[in-house]
This record gives structure tokens, C-alpha cells and sequence, in this order.
């Protein structure tokens, strides 16, 4: 097989069903996916020891073949490559690598360095890529928040909490996402393809979230990644790869 299916658990992934990518390709999943689909994955990482512990729990009891990857597993690379400066800014970008935030008029300002952040999605994206697969499709990373068309028609970024298991065990309550997780995941889904140049990576989501996310144009205007939407997933498991109109951003 040519291709790894990268599954995220972002909200658009209740649109396709990925049980069709079974013998597809390889699969990786993430976190608690194997509560909905026990036997789908070939690969599941958890990088969050909470949630790394319960599937590692599951695994042992079930005795099951997926291969599980905790936070042990996960590459000691951290994301820079040899030129980059750490203050550098790609254009058309307000921050990259450095993050920061807080209550600036109190003077509590947090400065956050995404190269040290590890991640289960971003995490399974690099193993994928250090397996030196050709071909490497991410889909339900939905990197903004579940409603994110209709905030934009406000002029604002939606936070609104976009996770399939949200406030379940070991996932967060919170209503919001955290302000800086979308940077960090963009910078470091960059940083893999950048890493990578003769791997092909797609990233696959909903038209709206695609649309609607002002900063993906420039995070992804590199060779060797692509954009399309699940249709173009569905045409890709069904062999009509040379059919598949990628989108421009």
C-alpha cells in the first residue's frame, strides 16, 4: 500500500464514514476513536498519558492487534528544521513558531513555543511520515472551532469546543478551545510537510471549514500539499485519483 489515512476526530468526521477506508491504506487514529471503531485502525496514538493509559487498558483487555503508540513512541525531533530562525514569520502570517497571549494591561503575558507542544493528531502525522509512506491523507482536522462559517460572517475566528468526544472521559469540558491550539497545530502540520519534501500529504475537511479558515493558504502553499473535501476522499478509496480537482486556496 502507497497511502496512510491520518484520522482526526474533529466534528466533520461525522460526514463520511470512515469505516470505508478499511484495506485502503494504512490507518492511523487517534485517541479515542477505538471506542467507535475497535477494529479499524492499524495504528492509534495518544500522546496525553490520561488518555494514553485508558487505551492502553482497553488494548490489554481486548488483546487487540492495533499497534498503539504513547508519548514514549513519539520522535524526539521538535519540529525546526536547519535554517529556520526562531522569530521568522512566512509571509502573509502574523505569528508562527512564538505565541503570545494573556492579559496584557495586567501584565500576565504567556509566551508559548510550539516547537516543545507535542500533540496526538500532529504526532501521528510525523510517524506516518518518518514510515516513509508515499502518500499521506489527514482528514477531520478541523482546526478551528465546530462552528466556525457562521462566526466568520461576524468577522470572528469560532472556538467553539470541535471534538467528537468532547466532555467525555479524559477530553476536556471546556466550551472553548484554546486560543493558540490552532496556531500550534498549523505551525507544526508546516513543519512535517516542509520536513518531508517527496511525501505527498492531503488534508481533507469540509468545504465550509476549508473556506472559512483565513489562515490555511498560507500555511499550506507548498509543493507537495494538496486540499480537497470528502468527496474527493470517496473518490480517492474508489480509485479515481486521477479524477480528483484539488482545491485552491
Amino acid at each position: 500500500m502507497d497511502t496512510t489515512f491520518i484520522i482526526g476526530n474533529g466534528e466533520s468526521r461525522n460526514i463520511f464514514p470512515i469505516q470505508h477506508l478499511k484495506n485502503k491504506g494504512i490507518i492511523y487514529g487517534c485517541n479515542a476513536i477505538y471506542r467507535d471503531y475497535p477494529e479499524l485502525c492499524d495504528h492509534i496514538v495518544a500522546v496525553n498519558l490520561p488518555m494514553y493509559e485508558e487505551l492502553t487498558d482497553w488494548h490489554t483487555k481486548t488483546n487487540s492487534k492495533i499497534k498503539i503508540h504513547g508519548p514514549e513512541d513519539i520522535s524526539q525531533w521538535n519540529y525546526v528544521l536547519p535554517d529556520d530562525i526562531k522569530t521568522k514569520v512566512p509571509h502573509g502570517l502574523k505569528l508562527y513558531r512564538i505565541w503570545r497571549g494573556g492579559n496584557y494591561k495586567k501584565h500576565n503575558i504567556t509566551t508559548l513555543d510550539f516547537s516543545e507542544a507535542r500533540g496526538t493528531g500532529c504526532s501521528a502525522i510525523l510517524l506516518a511520515a518518518e514510515s516513509g509512506i508515499k502518500n499521506i491523507v489527514i482528514l477531520a482536522f478541523d482546526i478551528m472551532g465546530s462552528k466556525q462559517w457562521e462566526f466568520q460572517a461576524r468577522g470572528e475566528i469560532s472556538r467553539d469546543q470541535n471534538n467528537i468526544y468532547k466532555n467525555t472521559n479524559n477530553y476536556p469540558s471546556r466550551l472553548s478551545m484554546k486560543a493558540y491550539l490552532k496556531y500550534e497545530w498549523m505551525y507544526q502540520m508546516r513543519q512535517i510537510i516542509k520536513k518531508f519534501p517527496d511525501t505527498n500529504f492531503y488534508f481533507i475537511n469540509r468545504l465550509e471549514y476549508i473556506r472559512m479558515n483565513p489562515f490555511l493558504r498560507w500555511y499550506f502553499n507548498l509543493e507537495n500539499i494538496k486540499v480537497g473535501i470528502y468527496a474527493d476522499l470517496k473518490r480517492w478509496i474508489e480509485n479515481e485519483r486521477n479524477n480528483i480537482n484539488w482545491l485552491l486556496l
